[in-house]
This record gives structure tokens, sequence and C-alpha cells, in this order.
């Protein structure tokens, strides 16, 4: 390696260095972001069709959840 490049690298080195104890850690994701990120249970949404004798079937399942 040439001594420009050794210093080019060493330099990157520290600044990586002083970057990982100084720097900005992600900032934790808050209630409203994990309400948004959740997929809703709606099978309109997701283009599921459902008979009438299916439904009847689930009905009480689904109000029981609730």
């Amino acid at each position: 390696m040439r001594r420009r490049s050794k210093r080019k690298s060493l330099l990157g080195f520290l600044a990586g260095g002083f970057l990982s104890l100084f720097g900005k850690s992600p900032a934790k994701p808050a209630a409203d972001d994990l309400r948004r990120a959740e997929f809703s249970t709606s099978a309109q949404r997701l283009g599921i069709r459902f008979s009438e004798k299916m439904r009847d079937v689930f009905r009480f399942k689904w109000l029981k959840k609730r």
C-alpha cells in the first residue's frame, strides 16, 4: 500500500470508531408507529369474499374474539 492509501484507511477506521461511540442511535418505535405497522384483519381489504354459510359458521368465533 502506498502511504496516502494507508493514511486514508487509518482515518476511515478512526472516523468509524468515533461515529460508533458518539453517533446517534436509531429512535425506538412509539406506540403510534407500532399501531400503523399492524395489518388490519379486514377481509374486504384483502379482497376475500365469504359466503353467508361461512359467515354463519365463523360469526360466533369472530364475535367471541372481539
